[in-house]
């Protein structure tokens, strides 16, 4: 029994003994495994010539590797300086302003009148600008326009643009403002561009260079290509993108014939009354119609009112609208006629205070109403054939209202 119990002690308390060594650890033992299963294996249990081999063999493959790396580099290097070069070769044109700008008739020296008739395709200067942005000088040689409803009556000359430098493309087109067809914007054109000739070598072969515009590029800018107002048959015109706004502007110079008759009253100075009615004619080639001015023409001491209630179509038979002008102030009518040539001037001073205006029912044309005024100037100047008995009617009413003019 106490043998027994002896036992269990030594159990549960051995005696001391020589220390067991550390277990290596983990990565060293995987690094041991690993080089014993290497060609090398372990130095004592491999040939010495093999292991010579091997090495060999390891320092010609890092040489190897080394030397494809190097030449990798080279011919790397040189794509890009072959790319870089063909990038300075590409065409580099670029787009100004967006889109095209056109113009009534073009230049005004060529004194290209209004057409007779909306039905005739009027006559339009289309312009692009360009810059050439790339190394090399390039030649435009031909601008494509593709519209429908547009024809194109005369192309833009060929030019060369050196590097760097812009240049405007002006095309002589025709354009069918009653094609149902016609787009309110020109979607872009087709240049075909090369290299020019120089120093013995012969041009390059010709390409073709799509340019896109800007989706609705409209220009208000009031100045024709050689940078002046384009005056047609006393009409202003302006530089425009957009083909609606071309015929629009076009289609007021092609205003309906208009005539007046002085409306009879009892003019005096307790009633200053001055009236008149416009009959506008039918324009059987584009419908119009009168429409009130939002802000009518101001003459000083003349207050213009008008029956017309809104904007009114002019019929077959034509439209009649009256004008009732107030005379406010006869003093200040007085020093605006006196500055204007007198009171013969007086029925062409109430003709420019008429609030109407005339407008094309056509909804892709309207742009800003044109003043009666301007269509029935000619009716109230009493030169004109016809007009002496409108001028002294409205001459004796105003002498009733303001003696002293």
């Amino acid at each position: 029994m106490t043998d027994l119990i002896e036992s269990e002690d030594e159990l549960l308390d051995p005696p001391a003994g020589p220390a067991v060594a550390a277990p290596p650890h983990r990565l060293a033992s995987a690094l041991h495994r690993l080089r014993e299963r290497t060609p090398l294996g372990a130095g004592e249990e491999i040939d010495p010539d093999r292991r010579r081999r091997l090495g060999l063999a390891a320092l010609l493959a890092v040489a190897i590797a080394a030397g494809a790396g190097a030449t990798g580099v080279a011919v790397h290097s040189r794509d890009l300086d072959h790319a870089q070069t063909r990038t300075q070769d590409r065409v580099l044109l670029h787009l100004l302003g967006g889109g095209a700008s056109m113009n009534f008739g073009g230049d005004i020296s060529q004194d290209i009148g209004a057409p007779g008739t909306f039905q005739t395709p009027l006559s339009a200067d289309f312009t692009v600008a360009v810059r050439n942005d790339g190394a090399k000088p390039l030649q435009v040689t031909a601008v494509g326009i593709a519209v429908p409803g547009v024809d194109v009556v005369a192309a833009a000359p060929a030019t060369t643009l050196a590097p760097g430098d812009s240049e405007s493309l002006t095309s002589r087109v025709a354009v069918h403002c009653t094609a149902a067809d016609l787009p309110r914007y020109p979607s872009g054109v087709t240049l075909t561009v090369r290299t020019p000739a120089a120093d013995g070598k012969a041009a390059g072969a010709p390409t073709s260079l799509p340019l896109a515009f800007d989706a609705g590029h409209p220009s208000a800018l009031p100045l024709a290509s050689n940078g002046v107002f384009t005056e047609v048959d006393g009409f202003s015109t302006t530089s425009t993108s957009s083909f609606y706004q071309l015929c629009g502007d076009v289609l007021t110079m092609i205003p309906p014939r208009v005539s007046a008759t002085a409306s009879p009253g009892d003019a005096s100075q307790r009633n200053p009354v001055v009236g008149y009615t416009l009959h506008i004619d039918n324009s059987p080639d584009a419908a119009q119609m009168a429409v009130v001015l939002a802000k009518p023409p101001a003459v000083p001491g003349v207050s213009a009112q008008t029956d017309l209630a809104g904007p009114e179509q002019i019929g077959s038979q034509g439209l009649d609208v009256n004008v009732t002008d107030r005379i406010t102030d006869c003093d200040a009518f007085g020093t605006y006629l006196a500055v204007r040539g007198g009171a013969t001037q007086a029925p062409e001073a109430l003709n420019a205070a008429t609030p109407i205006g005339l407008q094309p029912v056509d909804p892709r044309f309207q742009t800003t109403p044109t003043p009666l005024s301007i269509t029935a100037q000619a009716v109230f100047d009493g030169v004109t054939p016809g007009t002496a008995d409108l001028q002294s009617t409205l001459l004796t009413q105003l002498a009733a209202v303001c003696p002293m003019l």
